[in-house]
């Protein structure tokens, strides 16, 4: 006879000839059951019975794994929306778990009831995601956008004997303070070229203030200075290339 899988206790009769049959937790019994009236099977145990498969625990197993996802998303800018989802939906899958482990006999409860706790604690993490989120789209609007200036080259040096340096100012036309980081271009007479990044902070509304690069290359390999762009202040202060 297969030994079927499950709690001990009162199943539907596996043979079918009464309603429903005792299993002692490793085997089918010859008590059995018709309307609630108890009764001894004269037949005995049944020589063979249908193996019973192990409760599912879908719900349970979804409900930790994707808890857990959205509790590792939750602080990353952006993928908090995606974790707050997450954790929604594995709080619902761990109800639904922890239903069907009370139908099995616990079969599942603590991935279910990990998968909830995790829920829990992502929901509140999302929130913070939330905030890291809108820090960094202060920052990048900020770089993106350096508000109205002014800007002026006022030297293009070049020497056999020295590097080659550039110089000029730039104006804050806004009613606020800025910071700007300014994208200097040497061009080759070829047409190549190359960059450099200066930084001038905290300039001051309708304040102007001179720039420098120097030190990029010696002799007059280089004919043409510009600038290139201007933009706001690095993205929490990181270093310009």
């Amino acid at each position: 006879m297969s030994s079927p899988l499950g709690p001990a206790g009162w199943h539907p009769d596996p043979v079918g000839r009464y309603e429903y049959r005792y299993y002692n937790g490793s085997q089918w019994t010859a008590d059995v059951s018709v309307r609630g009236q108890r009764f001894v099977d004269p037949a005995g145990v049944p020589m063979w019975a249908p193996a019973q498969t192990p409760p599912k625990r879908g719900f349970a197993v979804a409900a930790f794994v994707i808890g857990m996802i959205s509790v590792a998303g939750a602080l990353v800018p952006f993928v908090f929306v995606a974790a707050a989802i997450g954790a929604i939906v594995a709080i619902v899958f761990g109800v639904l778990g922890l239903r069907a482990a009370q139908r099995s006999g616990g079969h599942g409860r603590g991935f279910a009831t990990t998968g909830l706790v995790l829920s829990v604690l992502a929901l509140p993490m999302c929130l913070v995601g939330w905030s890291f989120t809108r820090t960094v789209l202060r920052e990048i609007d900020q770089y993106a956008d350096p508000g109205p200036y002014t800007v002026a080259l006022t030297s293009c040096e070049v020497s056999d004997s020295a590097p080659l340096a550039m110089s000029g100012t730039i104006r804050n036309d806004d009613d606020v303070v800025h910071t700007y980081s300014i994208d200097l271009e040497f061009v080759f007479p070829d047409g190549d070229s190359t960059r450099q990044t200066v930084l001038v902070r905290d300039v001051e509304p309708g304040d102007t203030e001179i720039f420098r690069s120097t030190g990029l290359v010696f002799g007059d390999q280089r004919t043409e200075c510009r600038v290139a762009n201007v933009w706001g202040p690095p993205p929490f202060d990181l270093p310009q290339a």
